[in-house]
């Protein structure tokens, strides 16, 4: 079992408050969640849940793992979200080519408000009217009429 699975079980029992919680909350079988969470104390050696019929509390050694757990949880959360907004939103340098009177008459006003609403990306364009090698000059786009 992956070290990070069985950590975020843990996790989840602990703030469901139960194995049948966590179960529901995961989509998976409570059985499933109890052998997790009893293979993951077997793994580390101690005992993280003191467990009855009816309640369940975490020990000495289980609260502190249990923030822990938290915490990477949170930070694997975090990470997932930094990645989600780098795609979101358009950012770094691009490169454009046109024709001289194209960009003249057409690219001001377009790349000025979408400058305006990606703050995080710069443009350079170069307005000649021979044909670029956009591979070997670095171009990101060419725009030809």
């Amino acid at each position: 079992m992956n070290n990070l699975t069985g950590m975020m079980v843990f996790a989840q029992v602990v703030q469901s408050g139960s194995f049948s919680g966590a179960a529901d909350v995961l989509g998976m079988s409570k059985s499933s969640v109890s052998k997790k969470v009893t293979y993951l104390e077997d793994r580390l050696g101690v005992r993280l849940l003191n467990r009855t019929t009816r309640k369940l509390s975490l020990t000495e050694i289980g609260q502190v793992f249990f923030e822990r757990c938290e915490r990477i949880m949170n930070e694997a959360e975090e990470a997932e979200l930094a990645i989600t907004r780098l795609q979101e939103e358009p950012r770094g340098h691009l490169k454009i080519s046109a024709p001289m009177s194209f960009g003249i008459m057409h690219l001001g006003k377009p790349l000025a408000t979408f400058l305006e609403k990606y703050d995080d990306l710069s443009v350079d364009v170069i307005l000649n009217d021979r044909f670029v090698d956009i591979v070997d000059e670095g171009f990101d786009m060419a725009i030809r009429i």
